[in-house]
């Protein structure tokens, strides 16, 4: 894998940890209920001893027992001829993702008025439940709250409020003066409003402010708005990785 790819694969895994992670020749199985794909995903970090069928084979089985569908994950640095071999054994690709980077030293980020937290509160997780929608679904709600406890590096948590009701919040967390922006939710009926703009920059500053010297993140391709935004924030795409899953009746 190219180390650039490999660098930040190993970043992002540590920033938004699974529930319970195994591994197997190379390969990083993450299990967390099937909250989503990035947490529910088997990630090629290294090059197989084995053969890829057998290794398929036998994730299909590992996930087969938790009641979950085998994804993978395949970066532009997969080995050659492993995106082909999924196709052929019925796995269509879904979220098409853009990992963006910037270098943060020469950049300088407004700060509003805020709730700043160094961990994830019940304020905090309350806020995100509901902007996300997760809070009539206590799976989504349970996952998301281990995740946060799992999370053993420095993290940031943000939360704007307008009117004493939260209108946007998300999180940010620093591994080797990388910093990782995540959960960004902005309220449906508050959108375009620049509460978005205003979260991510005060996420940046307090990231900068404890020694982070470069920013990335993950944004699907198909949400442009998502994409607009954060380019304007200054980051720039580097990679891209999709999602393998196998079709509804697949082989």
């Amino acid at each position: 894998m190219n180390a650039t790819i490999q660098k930040y694969e190993e970043l992002s895994l540590n920033s938004f940890p699974a529930l319970q992670t195994q591994l197997y020749d190379g390969w990083v199985l993450r299990f967390a209920n099937g909250f989503n794909n990035r947490a529910n995903s088997v990630s090629l970090l290294h090059e197989s001893t084995l053969d890829w069928e057998t290794k398929v084979c036998e994730c299909e089985k590992r996930y087969a027992a938790q009641g979950l569908p085998t994804v993978f994950k395949v970066t532009d640095a997969a080995e050659t001829g492993f995106d082909c071999m999924l196709e052929e054994q019925g796995y269509e690709v879904v979220t098409p993702t853009n990992f963006m980077v910037m270098n943060m030293h020469d950049k300088e980020f407004a700060v509003g008025s805020h709730i700043l937290e160094n961990h994830a509160s019940e304020e905090w997780l309350n806020a995100y439940f509901l902007l996300s929608k997760y809070d009539s679904n206590a799976n989504k709600m349970y996952v998301s709250r281990q995740i946060a406890v799992n999370t053993k590096s420095p993290a940031v948590y943000a939360q704007l409020e307008k009117g004493g009701k939260p209108v946007a919040c998300g999180s940010s967390v620093i591994e080797l003066g990388h910093m990782a922006l995540l959960n960004i939710t902005v309220d449906e009926n508050n959108r375009r409003k620049g509460y978005g703009y205003e979260l991510c920059q005060l996420l940046l500053a307090a990231a900068k402010g404890m020694g982070a010297h470069t920013a990335y993140l993950q944004v699907e391709q198909a949400n442009q708005t998502a994409v607009n935004l954060y380019t304007k924030l200054g980051y720039k795409k580097v990679y891209t990785y999709w999602y393998r899953v196998k079709k509804q009746g697949g082989i």
